[in-house]
């Protein structure tokens, strides 16, 4: 019970409360510039925003942060792009290390035997995958996670490998992290 206490954190802006995983970390770098610190390795006074894009961008317009931290706060310009940038990032390095560990499944028909055998944690497919693949897979995938994040020349760039267009995910810890890592990433983009 107590360390999932430890997990939990509140929106400064909404108020929501939710676990690190939900919510976006930022530090007070000196000057007061707010930066993204999602790996909680930044010195400086640190809080949680909500996991939404829509969230910062109200934020670069009014910056309620003065009020709030009692402190003078600085958004610069790119704040944006640089979380984007970040979950972006941390995504396509999730399914490189799924890769890495033996747990990334590539191809369309190996996908589908992966489905039907049950050893799916979440499915990537390139974001310019062909519509009627698209719909073979989502078929077979029934409740299954399924994010369409990136294309397939920058998940060819990022795995160093051909056919990406289709993959999976396997059922593991380091799938679990991947299957993090791509939700923080889809939400951010949706919410």
């Amino acid at each position: 019970m107590k360390k999932e206490l430890e997990n939990i954190r509140k929106c400064v802006l909404t108020g929501n409360i939710g676990s690190r995983d939900e919510l976006l970390r930022f530090s007070l770098l000196p000057g007061g510039i707010v930066v993204p610190d999602f790996g909680k390795k930044l010195d400086g006074r640190g809080f949680y925003i909500s996991n939404s894009k829509k969230l910062i961008e109200k934020l670069l317009v009014k910056n309620p942060l003065n009020k709030i931290l009692h402190t003078k706060t600085v958004i610069t310009e790119d704040l944006l792009q640089n979380v984007e940038t970040v979950l972006r990032k941390k995504g396509l390095d999730a399914v490189n290390l799924a890769r890495k560990a033996g747990s990334l499944i590539l191809g369309f028909e190996k996908v589908k035997e992966a489905i039907i055998k049950n050893k799916v944690e979440c499915l990537v497919i390139a974001a310019d995958a062909g519509v009627d693949g698209k719909q073979k897979i989502s078929e077979i995938s029934k409740e299954l996670p399924v994010f369409m994040l990136y294309e397939a020349q920058c998940l060819e760039q990022a795995l160093n490998r051909d056919n990406t267009i289709y993959m999976a995910i396997q059922k593991s810890p380091i799938g679990q992290m991947a299957h993090t890592a791509l939700r923080r990433y889809q939400t951010f983009l949706d919410e």
